[in-house]
């Protein structure tokens, strides 16, 4: 199966699902259980994300395969919630399941195994006119180059 998402836009997706989470415990009128346990996944995943070797990554020191197993569990957990909260919190769990599917979602969709981009490799003529930019600038001095 082909997957669709790449590591870059999974980066984006992990930094917009992070906020999102923050912000949903507060929205909505969830018990302080609910609230705490979704705020706390928001944090690991925020978490997570710093940690990966991906390109919306700050300390790159987890492999990318590690990071798609971390965000499934975490998931997992929040489409578990309902199972384990207590039951005053019970009816504020459709944010933290709708969070969970989205997450385990991702995880499943993402090409862990695409490589990064390796940046900018300009052409050899581009190089000579950076080198020299007269050769850019009157074509005829380029027939030295050829």
């Amino acid at each position: 199966m082909t997957r669709p998402i790449t590591t870059r836009t999974h980066g984006a997706l992990d930094y917009a699902w992070v906020s999102a989470a923050a912000n949903a415990a507060r929205a909505a009128d969830a018990s302080g259980a609910t609230a705490r346990f979704v705020r706390s996944s928001s944090v690991a995943a925020g978490i997570n994300s710093m940690l990966t070797d991906y390109e919306a990554g700050v300390l790159r020191l987890m492999p990318m395969r590690v990071h798609l197993a971390v965000d499934f569990v975490i998931g997992a957990a929040l489409v578990l919630s309902p199972l384990f909260l207590p039951k005053s919190g019970r009816r504020s769990v459709a944010f933290s399941v709708a969070l969970g599917l989205t997450a385990c979602a991702a995880s499943l969709l993402t090409d862990a195994g695409r490589k990064r981009h390796a940046g900018f490799a300009p052409s050899y003529e581009l190089s000579e006119a950076v080198v020299d930019p007269d050769v850019a600038r009157r074509p005829h001095l380029r027939s030295h180059l050829e």
